[in-house]
């Protein structure tokens, strides 16, 4: 059981940490300043915890995110998870982490984002056409990778001679605030429903035949709580990065602020795996989003098996399309959405946690929720 615990805790670590959380914790950072610590616990509610209560709650519906949401009505059931998987797949998600990726790779070998766009995008499509493999590569290989990289990474900026200062006084109110609005902006909590309905369903296949779904539960939580405990000392320690290197990232492009960093401590001659650490990590959750967007839309089209790889073709498409509007463009077009999309789920979740059942209670506020952050944005 302890293997199952670690090789699905390791593959969720791996599906979370794609584009978004290799920027936004710098951010984080960058602007708190010495109040770095404050704008991490913000992160840590909105980038993890939150994210954690979806986990659980998907657990308790048997990894069925239908029947989750479901608990708004019959129009959100079916136009939710079309929706948000929307936005985490080719139209948000995934072409953010291809921005990330380009920004690592490019200070290693100079390429046009539309020709790199076109060679991760066709290595993506590859690789999920090989799902039987997925969480096994995921769990056991590259995630572990990545994790020790990171220690590395971080442990050596901690004895590197930087200013803890951010790019502008903050306080510490800003400081928290600003760690707790940029942790919308990973969308994990969107991507806790469908990662844990793809672990839940997989360890449940994976486990002797004679397991109960309370042991697959066990293991499932014990998985989850693995990931945030890795979530949390990572995105700590990379929003300490960001403030102790606020100095040389003011003017950088977000996509280029790791390796930035990472070309400070580490020196020129180890652009090559800083270049492999950013493809890693955008890498693992794009192949784990394509996957379940172009599955989805498979179902819900209900199509042949045959037609599958057609609908991955299109998924896969329209994530290169996206990708092409680099990290700023997509960011301008998620915000908006989430800060209205965000705070009504998180809602949801909150109520399910005490009742799995569809009410009035939890269709009304959701919809409560959704129209007041409508008209407050």
């Amino acid at each position: 059981m302890h293997k199952f615990v670690f090789i699905y805790g390791f593959a969720l670590f791996g599906m979370f940490f794609g584009a978004g959380n290799l920027v936004f914790p710098l951010q984080i950072g960058q602007s708190a300043g010495e109040y770095w610590a404050l704008g991490a616990f913000g992160l840590t509610i909105t980038g993890i915890i939150l994210p954690f209560l979806g986990l659980f709650v998907i657990k308790l519906y048997r990894g069925n995110y239908l029947s989750f949401f479901g608990g708004a009505g019959s129009f959100a059931k079916h136009f939710l998870p079309f929706f948000t998987l929307s936005l985490l797949g080719s139209f948000g998600g995934m072409p953010r982490c291809v921005a990330i990726a380009y920004g690592g790779i490019n200070r290693v070998a100079p390429i046009s984002l539309g020709c790199f766009s076109v060679i991760f995008c066709v290595a993506t499509y590859c690789i999920c056409l090989k799902k039987q493999r997925l969480i096994d590569v995921v769990g056991k290989w590259l995630t572990p990778i990545l994790v020790l990289f990171l220690v590395v990474l971080i442990s050596l900026c901690a004895r590197h001679s930087g200013e803890s200062a951010g790019v502008a006084e903050a306080s510490a109110a800003t400081a928290l605030i600003g760690g707790l609005t940029t942790g919308y902006q990973t969308m994990d909590v969107l991507a806790a429903f469908f990662f844990s309905s793809m672990i839940f369903l997989q360890i449940k296949k994976t486990m002797p035949e004679e397991s109960t779904d309370e042991d697959v539960l066990k293991v499932s939580i014990k998985a989850g709580a693995l990931a945030c405990a890795l979530l949390a000392a990572v995105y700590s320690g990379m929003v300490f990065m960001g403030a102790k290197f606020a100095y040389l990232t003011k003017n950088v492009n977000p996509s280029e602020m790791f390796v930035a960093i990472s070309e400070s401590v580490l020196g020129n001659y180890a652009a090559f795996f800083i270049g492999a650490t950013v493809m890693l990590a955008c890498f693992t959750t794009v192949v784990a989003l394509n996957d379940i967007y172009a599955r989805y839309l498979h179902s819900l089209l209900k199509l042949k098996e045959d037609n599958f790889k057609f609908i991955l073709l299109g998924t896969t498409a329209t994530a290169f399309i996206m990708s092409l509007l680099d990290f700023r463009g997509i960011t301008k077009f998620l915000v908006p959405v989430l800060d209205v999309l965000y705070p009504s789920v998180i809602a949801l979740t909150l109520v399910s946690l005490f009742s799995q059942k569809p009410s009035a209670l939890k269709k009304a506020l959701f919809y409560a929720t959704a129209a007041a952050m409508l008209l407050f944005s």
